[in-house]
């Protein structure tokens, strides 16, 4: 058992990758396969849930990450999970704003506002706990090692400090959303 830092480094840079190269595709491309009134929805859908409260926002990463954390599973969903993100985040933005600069606002806001930060390190956190158990089954497979407690009791401990970092995160992210709001309506008024 042990803390491996540089894996959960790695699986952010990987995060960060995943999310901007999808954000291209999905900028450039994205409106092939996604139409106008489909964005328009998801906009609704993502003001209204900030309307919701900390608590919503935490529920809904929980329940991403809590699928990032399964051992075998996790890995897939978790680049399902960015990929998919980064995507409709390209076509998003290319259906409101229609700029590359706002593309790369876009992403510096979800990537480098600070609840993206504490968010995508959770995220790495579930899932190198479980790339982690995920390579125990593989070497109990082929009979090089075993899954022992001690893989079990990392990922257990992975999944806390995701939950936690999770937790900060959504609380952060509401307040900016509400200060955005309030500094937004206080410019137009």
């Amino acid at each position: 058992m042990g803390f491996n830092l540089r894996r959960i480094i790695t699986i952010y840079a990987v995060e960060l990758l995943v999310l901007t190269v999808l954000s291209i595709i999905g900028f450039y491309v994205g409106r092939l396969f996604i139409n106008e009134s489909m964005v328009t929805s998801l906009g609704n859908e993502l003001r209204s849930a900030a309307e919701l409260g900390p608590n919503y926002i935490f529920l809904h990463n929980l329940a991403v990450d809590t699928l990032m954390a399964v051992p075998v599973i996790g890995p897939f969903f978790f680049v399902f999970a960015l990929a998919t993100t980064g995507f409709v985040l390209g076509v998003y933005v290319s259906y409101t704003l229609n700029s590359p600069v706002g593309l790369v606002l876009s992403l510096l806001i979800t990537m480098f506002f600070p609840h993206g930060i504490i968010e995508l390190f959770a995220y790495a956190f579930s899932t190198s706990g479980s790339l982690l158990l995920t390579g125990n089954i593989i070497n109990t497979m082929r009979r090089r090692g075993s899954v022992n407690r001690d893989g079990v009791i990392t990922l257990i401990i992975y999944y806390v400090i995701s939950v936690i970092l999770l937790y900060i995160a959504a609380n952060v992210e509401y307040f900016e959303i509400t200060a955005l709001k309030g500094m937004i309506s206080g410019m137009i008024s």
